[in-house]
């Protein structure tokens, strides 16, 4: 417990001013940048249209193929899970190997927008109506969460499934914010 306690709250003793100025700045764009997607609607898929969904589609797309080996579910599931574990699997490294909590609260909140990107898609699957990368909509088949929550018997129940995915995304973001803040503020207690 000592040593994760020091891995996610590490601050080096001095801290050069230009860095802990760079990560204040970044971090209001994250949280001015976040909160514009959190509150985007679920619905309409809004989050399709921003910057942030563009860099994320190719990664979810690989992730259908790198799991392809290991079923169809997770060949389905694959893609979301790509997108949202990629960061994190980042953020692992930034931590253990570069022992910078900051570049790991940003991961984090990387994947906190991922989770917010894949939540419009569960909610699309109980109706879908957003045309897809086929240029259909899922009701003609290729809609990722159609058959994984069919597959799981939550089909019926995909909205649902959809906003809670949602809320964790938020939930997520808020602690990627406040870990990164903390960071940040304690940095600026050591600057030098």
């Amino acid at each position: 417990m000592a040593r994760t306690k020091a891995l996610l709250l590490h601050v080096p003793d001095e801290v050069s001013v230009l860095a802990v100025y760079a990560r204040a700045a970044l971090l209001v764009v994250l949280i001015l940048y976040g909160w514009k997607l959190a509150a985007m609607d679920i619905v309409s898929w809004e989050i399709g249209s921003s910057l942030m969904h563009a860099p994320l589609l190719p990664i979810h797309e690989f992730g259908h193929i790198l799991f392809r080996p290991f079923g169809e579910f997770m060949t389905l599931i694959g893609g979301s899970l790509l997108q949202v574990a990629l960061p994190l699997v980042l953020g692992g490294i930034f931590l253990v190997k570069n022992r910078d909590p900051f570049a790991a609260a940003v991961t984090l909140w990387w994947s906190a927008v991922s989770v917010l990107d894949v939540a419009p898609y569960a909610y699309d699957a109980q109706a879908p109506q957003h045309v897809l990368l086929t240029g259909r909509t899922g009701d003609t088949g290729a809609h990722d969460f159609i058959d994984v929550l069919g597959m799981l018997g939550l089909l019926t129940r995909a909205q649902t499934v959809g906003y809670a995915m949602h809320r964790f995304g938020v939930a997520m973001l808020i602690v990627s914010i406040a870990w990164a803040g903390w960071i940040v503020w304690r940095q600026y207690q050591n600057k030098r």
